[in-house]
């Protein structure tokens, strides 16, 4: 209460010593800014109190002003109407604003006579002045006002009897409220009691942040920027520690299920390979991650491609007029060092955005006592024990330019590039033992990779109106390439078996792309969306073996060769999305046909191929309960996964004396069928069920082809069904204590050639917080994985505890934060194959427990402007490269 009283004296000397309302006059240059931006000045400028809710001033309403010593009330006429709203002087220091959205006429305000009364109270039967207060018919505003110095409020309208209405109250430092009532039964309305904030400490300092997870209609999104996972962690370690999405020992990212997903940043589609991705999501800044959004069965105005759904990565935008940026570092130490650092910056002079990036890592680490052990049908066996040696070092720029054209019009260039060297030693002791002998040896292998991307990106934005049409079209480039290099030797004490080669296998990418998209929204609560898109990609992949004979290098043509692969995507969708009271309904449907050509310029072979895909969507949700957020969905989408560019290249590439991976170019895309029901409960609770079947799905199948060697080789299995059901539940056990939890239990088969793999598998995960006030936040992360099935492989368990200690010091300018991974050493990766009467079984420990130091320091100088988004259009390429 004494914040209530120092607020009200503090606006009534404002009011005493302020000039009469109307001939206050106020200066400012704006161009293309959040209208809040503009009340915030008038405020500080005349010492007035700007009055208004969230759902009628949003921050995507933009303005443009440069007046000199102009009447308030004038520079509100002349932008509030365009906008289609209005205002009204409560008092010598009070505006209210207000919309016309739905007066559709001006005999509408003249019904406006009948009125409803009430008082604004808090838990102790104070009245709460100046609280506001938004009028609600069928969950659309239509009114609203605000309380006066004594909590009381009187707001006329053309209320209709035994009908329902909604008034959302609020207040600062009160928990909201949305009270229902119908006219002309008012008397809940005679006193309303708001609960004040658990987590208001003074007049100026909340310690409650952002929840880390927020729900909305088709999605839901996780708040990295100011949780546990925003400091010294990787891209790929935010994945993985976040609720609902699953990543495994070798990076793959999984929703629900064992599908794949599509994962894009800042709406950009990353079309690489699921190593390659993983290997890229290495070089981010959990630093520079605002928020990740976690779509599970993606609507028809984004690419088809991602059977298990989409993880749209969101980085962090500029907030301050001037400079802001982030300088941060950290080191971890398993049995060997890693450290990485990175600057991020964004300056704004009058219409010209700049923002940039810049991060390196560098990663040593050893994986000792990996084995492998195959039995083959005559009962021969073979063993290896493997020690592995890390020396990798990662780096990543990120740059661009935006430029506003006029208040309606933006146009933007982004360059971004990453790269990585990787340089690994195995060393493997091999034990063969046949029915006739027993041969033991030694091999050596010296991998050398060095994958490099570029790109750039350069768009336009079209603001049709000010109810969000707009016209979007966006050109992109982006160019990959990798160095790789194998040397092999093996010696045994059969000097026969005895073997030196080496691989050189490079490749080179580039993907084209353009696309527009159209959207227009009607009255009615109505939205249209359309667009076009063309991506034309082009890869050449070579394959040089060599054998070392004679003290020289001897070209293998029989396992030599290259493959130029051409690609050509013409896409077009639409969608149409219809609210109607507490029910919304949006349907889309979107066509892609592919062009293909494959060239073995080593064979002289040639192969093409054509084909054209629907992929309808259906979206219902139906509101439940307002008050507690509940509601209830059914949506369902078919949705495709093209091979990747690597896997059509008709290629042989021998690993080792008893590994092999090979191409092929009669691979088809899968066709995934999907459908989710669920309920989303109240405060962040929610459950679903979900049944998804997949045609021809791609996965790489472990097959024994004889004289003791293994083939690893992409192939079309006949089908695969996935269901499954998630809980999803945050609980705070106290003001100090939050957990975010899920859990996942989902049955996969897959079918190949009459052989049937299948499996019921849980997923579970639990993260808490503990918040100490005025000292520190600690954490604690739990991830359990049942064993599960992929292909016709079965992979073991994972479990394993992180802890994380984060200290805020300088106004949280600098974050300190302690961690430790995988406290007690469980982590573990094993796989378990049975085909053909052939039983292989793998076991790898990485060195998962670390410990680290991370430190950041935020900067800023400067007042709040938006930042401007540059948009990528290849993303889907992106995700194919398989570098």
């Amino acid at each position: 209460m004494k914040m209530r009283n120092i607020l009200f004296i503090t606006l009534t000397l404002l009011g005493y010593f302020s000039a009469d309302a109307q001939n206050r006059k106020t200066s400012i240059v704006m161009e293309k800014q959040p209208l809040v931006q503009l009340f915030d000045h008038i405020q500080k400028s005349c010492g007035y109190s700007m009055v208004y809710s969230d759902e009628i001033v949003s921050d995507t309403i933009l303005v443009s002003v440069n007046v000199k010593r102009t009447a308030v009330s004038d520079l509100l006429d002349g932008i509030l109407p365009k906008k289609l709203l209005f205002y009204k002087m409560m008092s010598d220091r009070m505006i209210v604003i207000g919309s016309a959205r739905f007066v559709k006429k001006s005999a509408d305000i003249d019904l406006m006579r009948s009125s409803v009364s009430g008082k604004v109270v808090d838990q102790t039967n104070n009245g709460l002045p100046f609280a506001s207060l938004g009028l609600m018919n069928a969950g659309v505003y239509v009114s609203g006002g605000v309380s006066n110095e004594n909590g009381q409020f009187h707001i006329s309208y053309g209320f209709k009897n035994d009908t329902k209405y909604s008034f959302k109250i609020s207040s600062v430092g009160y928990q909201p409220l949305l009270l229902d009532f119908t006219y002309p039964d008012t008397a809940v309305l005679a006193k309303i009691v708001l609960k004040e904030e658990r987590n208001t400490l003074n007049m100026v300092s909340i310690t409650g942040n952002r929840p880390l997870i927020e729900r909305k209609t088709d999605r839901y999104i996780i708040n990295v920027e100011g949780s546990v996972l925003a400091d010294g962690n990787t891209g790929l370690e935010v994945l993985r520690k976040s609720p609902g999405i699953w990543v495994n020992s070798d990076g793959a990212i999984k929703i629900k299920g064992n599908q794949s997903v599509m994962v894009m940043i800042n709406d950009v589609v990353q079309r690489m390979s699921e190593d390659e991705l993983a290997e890229y999501l290495r070089t981010l800044r959990s630093e520079d991650i605002k928020r990740i959004e976690v779509i599970s069965n993606p609507p028809s105005e984004f690419e088809a491609v991602g059977s298990g759904g989409i993880i749209h990565i969101v980085l962090k935008k500029a907030r301050m007029d001037g400079l802001a940026g982030q300088v941060s570092s950290s080191y971890k130490y398993g049995n060997r060092p890693f450290y990485a650092g990175g600057v991020s910056a964004d300056y704004k002079l009058k219409n010209l955005y700049a923002q940039g990036s810049l991060s390196f890592a560098k990663d040593k680490s050893d994986y000792l006592g990996g084995t492998t052990t195959i039995i083959y049908p005559d009962q021969s066996t073979y063993a290896g024990r493997t020690d592995r040696y890390n020396n990798n070092s990662r780096d990543q720029y990120r740059f661009g330019l935006a430029y506003d054209l006029s208040k309606n019009q933006l146009i933007g260039l982004q360059v971004v590039g990453a790269g990585s060297e990787m340089l690994q030693t195995f060393k493997t002791n091999i034990l063969l033992n046949k029915p006739t002998e027993v041969v033991s040896g030694d091999a050596l292998s010296d991998w050398v990779r060095k994958p490099k991307t570029t790109g750039a990106t350069l768009n336009y934005l079209l603001l049709l109106d000010s109810t969000g049409s707009k016209l979007k079209l966006i050109g992109d480039y982006v160019r990959s390439s990798k160095m790789e290099e194998n040397d092999f030797t093996s010696q045994y004490t059969d000097p026969s078996r005895n073997s030196r080669y080496r691989n050189n296998t490079p490749n080179v990418t580039n993907i084209y792309s353009i696309q527009a998209d159209y959207t227009k929204v009607f009255d009615h609560k109505l939205e249209l969306k359309t667009g076009v898109k063309y991506v034309a990609a082009k890869r050449d992949n070579t394959i040089l073996k060599e054998n070392f004979v004679a003290d020289e290098w001897l070209k293998d043509p029989g396992a030599s060769n290259q493959f130029i692969y051409d690609e050509n995507l013409l896409m077009a969708y639409g969608t149409l999305e219809k609210s109607i009271q507490k029910t919304s309904i949006k349907l889309g449907l979107r066509a892609e046909e592919t062009y293909m050509k494959g060239n073995s310029i080593t064979t002289g072979k040639t192969f093409s191929r054509k084909y054209l895909g629907w992929f309808p969507t259906v979206f219902l949700v139906q509101k439940l309960n307002e008050k507690k957020g509940s509601s209830i969905y059914i949506n369902y989408s078919r949705r495709l996964k093209r091979p990747q560019f690597s896997y059509l290249n008709p290629y042989r590439l021998q690993l080792n004396d008893y590994e092999v991976m090979t191409g092929n170019p009669d691979l088809l895309p899968e066709y995934t069928h999907k459908v989710e029901l669920g309920y989303n409960f109240w405060n962040g609770f929610s459950a679903d069920i979900y049944y998804s079947r997949t045609e021809n799905t791609i996965a790489s199948l472990v097959n024994p082809i004889g004289d003791n060697v293994i083939e690893y080789q992409p192939r079309n299995f006949n089908n695969s069904s996935d269901y499954g059901i998630g809980i999803d539940a945050p609980v705070n056990l106290f003001k100090w204590w939050k957990t975010y939890n899920s859990f996942v239990l989902f049955h996969l088969a897959t079918e190949i050639n009459n052989f049937k793999v299948d499996r019921y598998s849980v997923y579970a995960k639990s993260m808490h917080t503990f918040t100490l006030r005025n000292l520190f936040d600690l954490d604690m992360y739990a991830n359990y994985n049942s064993p599960y099935v992929t292909a016709n492989s079965r992979m073991g368990y994972i479990f394993y505890v992180d802890l994380g200690l984060t200290k805020k010091m300088f106004s949280n300018k600098i974050r300190l934060r302690l961690s430790a991974t995988d406290i007690f050493d469980t982590f573990k990766e094993q796989e378990f194959t049975n085909y053909k009467d052939t039983k292989i079984s793998s076991y790898q420990k990485r060195p998962t427990r670390t410990f680290g130091l991370s430190l950041s320091y935020s900067f800023t100088a400067g007042k709040k402007f938006s930042n401007k988004k540059i948009e990528q259009s290849n993303e889907e390429e992106r995700n194919r490269i398989g570098n």
